[in-house]
Formats: C-alpha cells, structure tokens, sequence
C-alpha cells in the first residue's frame, strides 16, 4: 500500500497554493469512492444532417446513464421500478461526434450486494434542449452489462429525428 506522504509527493502536489491532485485522492483506498471500476466510454456519431443543424443551433448533447441490475433475494425489498438502481449520470457536451467519458463517480458499490448477476448500464443520448424546448436527434439505446461497455468503446449512432433513421440497442450481445 502505497503511504499518504509518498502519495503525494509523487503526485507533484503544489502545497503552497492549496491544490491537491485529484488523482492522488482517487488512489487512496476509501477516498472518493471506485469511481474507476464503473467507469467507460461512449462514441457518439452523427449524422451529416444533424452534425450540420446542431452545430448552426449551437445545440448540445446529454447523455444520461443509470447504473441498474436485476435484484436477488435480498434486494427486493430495496428496488425502484422492480430493479435495483446504483448509481446515475448526466454530462453534457458540445453538440458535436466524439468519446464521452462516464466516470461512474456515482456509482455505489454498496448497492451491489443486491443485485442478481452482472451489473448492467443504460444510456439514452439526446441534445440539451439549448436551442428547442425538443430533443432533436435519435440515437442508439446504450444497455449492457458494466463489463461489456468496459472492454472497448460502444459507438452510439445519431441522427435528427426527421431522418427517421433506424435505431438499435447497443452493445449487441
């Protein structure tokens, strides 16, 4: 185990104007949780159309992820809509394609013991409602279990609602 003092110091912290690094806190043991063990990422693509509106609408996207498993015994007593719901997470970013970074920073492993198999992840992906009080685009429905979206990037395709584009679950199993 790796002490406090030496921590830090590898860290490069800069005492003298009060900042820690983030990542020396996360390394400790029981400091800000294991936000790393439930986190992943998500490509977004768009298309042509909806890359061109969003970007003239200086539209954003919101990616919205629940942390969910199936309850086992000693869970049912402790569900939200017959699941057992771990954690949640809402990031915003620019109206654009690209990775986004879920950090899983809510995710409780606490919550864990009630659930019945793998724990699993949902996204829904749609714009931040800057330019319309609507959501403009469709996109993939993200689910799958935590171990699944962590072994490689799952691509979530977009497009505008009008398209009438096709959407699918992702990751297929």
């Amino acid at each position: 185990m790796i002490s406090l003092s030496r921590l830090l110091a590898e860290s490069r912290i800069c005492v003298g104007s009060g900042m820690i690094a983030a990542a020396a806190l996360l390394a400790l043991p029981g400091v800000a949780g294991a936000a790393d063990g439930y986190a992943f990422d998500v490509n977004i693509t768009l298309s042509e159309k909806a890359t061109q509106t969003l970007k003239a609408a200086n539209e954003g996207i919101t990616v919205d992820v629940w942390y969910y498993g199936e309850p086992n015994e000693a869970g049912k007593s402790h569900t939200e809509e017959g699941l057992i719901y771990y954690g949640s997470q809402k990031i915003e970013v620019p109206g654009e394609a690209g990775t986004v970074h879920i950090s899983g920073k809510t995710a409780d492993p606490d919550k864990l013991k009630w659930i019945r198999g793998e724990p699993r992840v949902e996204a829904n992906i749609y714009t931040s409602r800057k330019s319309s009080e609507f959501n403009l685009i469709a996109c993939d429905l993200l689910d799958g279990t935590l171990k699944q979206l962590q072994e490689k990037p799952v691509t979530v395709h977009c497009s505008l609602i009008e398209e009438h584009r096709e959407t699918k679950v992702v990751p297929e199993a």
